[in-house]
C-alpha cells in the first residue's frame, strides 16, 4: 500500500533537488540558502555528503554591476536572449515585484523555474559567458526597466540589452562585428601609407 506523502515532506525533497541543481551550476551559497532555506553548515554538510568539492563553488557576494551585460556586444545580445527564453518559461518578474526586497523574491518555486530556463539557454548557447548568478541579477534588472532594458539593434533589428543612460544607440554582436570589419578595411595598410609618403617626397 502506498503512504501519499505530506505537502512538508514533498517540499522538503523539492529543496534537496533545487539544492542539488544549484550546486552543480556552482552558485554561491547565500543564494542557495535563501531560495532552498538550508543554512550554510547544512550545505556544507549536503557537498561532503554528495562529494561535490569545496572548490566547485563561488564564494563572496554575488555579483551586482549591471555594466557586463550592455557594455561587451556578445553581453548584449547573450541577455537578450535569456531575456526571451525567461519569457517563454514565465520566469519573467512581474514590474510590481521588482523593487521588492530581493530575500523575499528568491523563493524555492522561483528557483525551480529558473533551472530549467537556464539549462535550456546554456544547452543552445554552450559558450555563453552568464552564469546561473549573473542570469538572476539580470532578470531582477529588467524586470525594474530603470538602468537596462530591451531595444532593438540601429542596424538589423535584433533586440538586444541596452543602457538607458547611455548616449549610443544599441547595436547586436554581429552588426558590431561587421562594423569593426569595414573599419579595418578601410584602413590603409602601413606599405599603402609608406608608398603615400615616399610620393609625397618626389
Amino acid at each position: 500500500m502506498d503512504i501519499p506523502a505530506s505537502d512538508g515532506a514533498l517540499r522538503h525533497i523539492r529543496r534537496y533537488r533545487l539544492a542539488w541543481r544549484l550546486m552543480a551550476h556552482q552558485v554561491r551559497a547565500g543564494m542557495i540558502s535563501a531560495m532552498t532555506s538550508f543554512s550554510c553548515h547544512q550545505l556544507a554538510t549536503l557537498r561532503r555528503r554528495w562529494g561535490i568539492a569545496t572548490n566547485k563553488h563561488l564564494r563572496g557576494r554575488s555579483p551586482i554591476s549591471l555594466s557586463r551585460y550592455v557594455r561587451p556586444p556578445r553581453a548584449r545580445s547573450e541577455g537578450a536572449v535569456l531575456a526571451a527564453f525567461c519569457r517563454i518559461y514565465g520566469v519573467a518578474l512581474p514590474r510590481h515585484l521588482a523593487h521588492a526586497p530581493r530575500k523575499s523574491l528568491l523563493t524555492l518555486e522561483l528557483g525551480e523555474r529558473l533551472c530549467p530556463t537556464y539549462e535550456a539557454f546554456c544547452a543552445c548557447f554552450p559558450q555563453c559567458t552568464l552564469d546561473f548568478e549573473k542570469a538572476v541579477n539580470l532578470i531582477f534588472a529588467l524586470a525594474k526597466d530603470e538602468l537596462i532594458g530591451l531595444e532593438q539593434c540601429e542596424s538589423c533589428g535584433a533586440t538586444v540589452l541596452i543602457d538607458r543612460l547611455a548616449r549610443r544607440k544599441p547595436v547586436c554582436e554581429s552588426c558590431e562585428q561587421e562594423r569593426r570589419l569595414r573599419r579595418a578595411l578601410s584602413r590603409p595598410s602601413p606599405r599603402r601609407r609608406r608608398d603615400r609618403g615616399a610620393d609625397a617626397r618626389r
